[in-house]
């Protein structure tokens, strides 16, 4: 699948402050929003929701391994020490119970997403902004706006799911550290399941800093439309077309993900 490289998709997006207050037209050139990347931000979060999927996916071996181990570790702890087999059960227990199904959903919103995206181009298709009327115009403001609010919902579950893995990963990694009766490998397993949690965590803040590129950048778009220059509004109506490509390709990773989901199941 042609997904952008991971290095692109941890690239910072360039430094661009526009001011709706400039005396300057506001062209692609001279004045656009980073909204102006915006094919760059589809790629990177189609790279940064696969990344964060895969990681998920071994992460799930892992958790499989150590259960089966903890649950055959049946030696009782000496007095006074941890009993780590059954906190390694109750820590992937936790793992699948909560990370996979947030995993999943994370693949469906960004379909959501892309399917409003598309959405709000197959409109503008239908009713040209430029030479079009107020009214054209406003509803690409309220296009804008929609897309805005709904990158920001995903930004929350995207922040939810890195704070719930930074505070499993710190539990996991007490875990390793210690004193208890367990077997060298159900410790090995655990730290090799503490490894791929950790992978889990970098992949999810990835996608985190992903959707916040995507709400600012339209953040800046809405705060132009809300200008109301003429020349600005048809060249973005325009410049939205221009990505909706990298959106359709977008949702084509995505719905690939979710075929080949079920991250939750026993292998």
């Amino acid at each position: 699948m042609p997904f952008e490289s991971a290095d692109a998709a941890r690239e910072e997006p360039p430094s661009r402050e526009p001011s709706p207050d400039a005396p300057r037209e506001p062209t692609a050139e001279a004045a656009s929003p980073a909204l102006a990347d915006g094919s760059h931000v589809a790629g990177a979060l189609a790279v940064s929701v696969e990344a964060l999927f895969r990681a998920s996916e071994r992460a799930l071996q892992w958790a499989w391994r150590v259960l089966q181990l903890a649950r055959a570790n049946t030696e009782p702890p000496a007095p006074g020490a941890r009993d780590i087999p059954a906190e390694a059960r109750a820590s992937v227990l936790e793992f699948l119970d909560h990370i996979p199904p947030h995993v999943r959903r994370g693949v469906v919103e960004l379909l959501g997403f892309c399917n409003l995206w598309q959405a709000v181009c197959a409109r503008l298709s239908r009713v040209p902004v430029r030479g079009g009327d107020e009214a054209s115009w406003r509803q690409l403001g309220e296009d804008v706006q929609l897309l805005q609010r709904a990158a920001q919902a995903r930004l929350g579950t995207a922040f939810a799911l890195e704070q719930g893995l930074l505070m499993h990963l710190g539990r996991l990694r007490e875990l390793c550290r210690a004193e208890g009766a367990a077997s060298a490998e159900l410790r090995a397993s655990i730290e090799s399941f503490t490894r791929g949690v950790s992978e889990v965590m970098a992949s999810s803040s990835a996608v985190r800093r992903a959707w916040e590129s995507t709400a600012e950048e339209l953040s800046e778009s809405a705060s132009w439309l809300g200008a109301g220059d003429p020349a600005f509004i048809a060249w973005l109506a325009e410049h939205l077309m221009t990505l909706e490509p990298a959106w359709r390709q977008a949702h084509a990773s995505a719905r690939w993900l979710q075929e080949v989901g079920g991250l939750a199941g026993h292998p």
